[in-house]
């Protein structure tokens, strides 16, 4: 099987799409519970939909690139999970292709294939949470964007504006998950490996890199959201430390798979014979592209499977050499087909109802289920981390992220705080007030013109406007 896509006909990519598809589509369209990332994300793009502004009247991290991505999905599809899970599924596709494309047109490798490729959609299908839309997903996009622009042999004089358009898209990436700046290394080792003059290079790297922040920065200038989204976004405190959003021990099982592919695929790279000098460079940058996606995942403030996609590209590069080295060929697709096997009973464990033997818990993304919601189709604030009360109501006010709302929710002894909230509910109140956080006693005596006007209902922590 590994021989069948050492060719690049024509053929190959059509049964490459068929195999991703066929792993894929029939979860997706079967459905799972719909998980909280996803409903953020979300209710983002509805609250863009709706006329707000991001950072200024929607509190909430999401960066701009990513913020636009979901409002044109709000614009185009609603709230529909369907339609994130498809654009995930699309986004996976157009990476392993892009990837792919770029390694054959540079001759990366001795003779041009699509197992790049092959390997990329095959562990992008290991886990649900490669099908959920995230700015890291949308960000490894740009990335992959950028690599054929930052190994270009320069000259002084020649195709510099090419490293120009690779900063630009390392700073899309930058503006699509802001930790992905990191990858500037990337791209400074890439002039150093590469490029004629370094100093030059980097500079003329580094402006493409600024230019996409410069035109945001004049466009929330003109719209007073400077100060707004420094703080909510560009400046916040990076987070060194370790948090798993699922248990750690389900994170190690998913990604025992591609961690096995890629140490047998570097140690097969460290083997080869000497090859030609581009090559040899090329393979330097994709390790210093593999230290990278590691540091921006072990600072996350949340760990999960679906931050491991920023690895997919130094997995399917580095794959290659394993499955095209000496060994023979059925010790190759016997390896192949036990990563595949292994994938698709991962993948359809629930399915197939063997997820009780594997005990992998997937509640802590998933929104919780209500036996009874007291609202249906109202305005909704929830003091609290339950977004599940968003699931079939819409949001109001700027506070949507509960973590963001701290700094006015977190700080009512403070006049500022209290006065912001005045002005937020002044403009925008919202029919129910879901007080899981007990706020409501407080609120109430220190704000009784906006929070006097709600009573208690028979729920018990759910206010109606009266």
């Amino acid at each position: 099987m590994i021989s069948y896509f050492r060719s690049i006909l024509p053929s190959r990519l059509f049964m490459l799409i068929v195999l991703f598809i066929g792993i894929q589509l029939p979860l997706v369209l079967l459905g799972i519970r719909p998980t909280a990332p996803e409903l953020l994300h979300m209710l983002v793009g509805e609250r863009l939909a709706d006329g707000q502004s991001m950072y200024r009247e929607i509190y909430d991290n999401t960066a701009p690139i990513s913020a636009l991505v979901f409002w044109l999905l709000d614009l185009m599809a609603g709230r529909s999970f369907l339609a994130y899970r498809l654009a995930a599924m699309g986004l996976i596709l157009l990476q392993a292709l892009l990837l792919n494309s770029t390694l054959n047109r540079h001759n990366v490798y001795a003779s041009k294939n699509y197992l790049p490729a092959l390997l990329y959609l095959i562990i992008g299908s290991l886990s649900f949470e490669y099908n959920m839309l995230t700015p890291l997903l949308i960000g490894n996009t740009f990335l992959i964007l950028s690599l054929p622009y930052i190994i270009t042999l320069n000259r002084e004089g020649y195709e510099n504006n090419r490293l120009f358009v690779g900063g630009f898209m390392l700073g899309l990436a930058a503006m699509s998950f802001l930790p992905l700046a990191v990858f500037l290394l990337v791209g400074v080792f890439a002039v150093i490996f590469f490029a004629s003059n370094t100093f030059r290079s980097t500079m003329l790297m580094l402006c493409g890199f600024a230019f996409p922040y410069a035109v945001l920065m004049t466009y929330y200038l003109y719209t007073n959201t400077n100060q707004e989204f420094l703080q909510l976004h560009l400046l916040r405190p990076w987070q060194l430390q370790v948090a798993f959003l699922r248990p750690p021990a389900d994170v190690a099982k998913l990604m025992i798979i591609p961690g096995l592919i890629l140490v047998l695929s570097l140690l097969s790279a460290a083997s080869l014979p000497q090859r030609l000098v581009f090559q040899v460079k090329f393979q330097q940058l994709m390790w210093v592209w593999l230290v990278a996606s590691l540091l921006v995942i072990f600072t996350r403030d949340e760990i999960s499977v679906a931050t491991f996609v920023i690895v997919l590209p130094p997995v399917a590069y580095f794959g290659q050499f394993f499955f095209t080295s000496n060994r023979k060929g059925w010790i190759l697709n016997a390896v192949f087909l036990v990563m595949l096997v292994s994938v698709l009973v991962l993948r359809y464990r629930i399915v197939l109802g063997i997820n009780e033997f594997m005990q992998m818990d997937e509640s802590p993304l998933l929104l919780p289920e209500q036996a009874e919601v007291p609202m249906q189709n109202s305005t909704v604030l929830v003091l609290g981390n339950d977004i599940s009360y968003y699931m079939q109501n819409k949001p109001a006010t700027p506070y949507i992220n509960w973590n963001l709302a701290q700094r006015h929710f977190g700080k009512l002894n403070e006049y500022n705080a209290v006065f912001q909230l005045h002005e937020n509910f002044s403009d925008e109140m919202p029919q129910y007030l879901v007080d899981k956080a007990g706020l409501m006693p407080e609120l109430t005596y220190k704000l009784p013109d906006i929070f006097g006007k709600y009573e208690q209902t028979e729920h018990t922590g759910v206010y109606k406007l009266k």
